[in-house]
């Protein structure tokens, strides 16, 4: 059983894990052309609204577990991370510099 205190860390915590998410998949999704693999399109359309949802969730009252939060700091750090996404969602024949 956690405190009040403690939920309330976990709560914010989980917010700005979720919006990181949101923040880093948002332009990805903008700029998904028609080349973009289904795979990567739905991947990325799936984390921003399931981040969507977990603020939302929070906002109206409900908390984190700790599993959910540890879960959502690695998505999160992952998005941070990879620099290769780029590649993966531009169009065939696109050059990078």
């Amino acid at each position: 059983m956690t405190t009040p205190l403690a939920n309330i860390i976990l709560n914010l915590a989980a917010i700005a894990c979720a919006a990181l998410i949101l923040y880093r998949a948002e332009p990805a999704i903008a700029r998904m052309g028609r080349g973009t693999q289904t795979l990567i399109r739905y991947a990325m359309l799936l984390l921003a609204g399931g981040a969507l949802a977990i603020i939302l969730t929070i906002l109206s009252g409900a908390s984190v577990d700790l599993p959910t939060l540890l879960l959502l700091a690695g998505i999160a750090l992952l998005l941070i991370c990879e620099r290769r996404l780029r590649y993966l969602i531009t169009r065939p024949g696109d050059r990078h510099a």
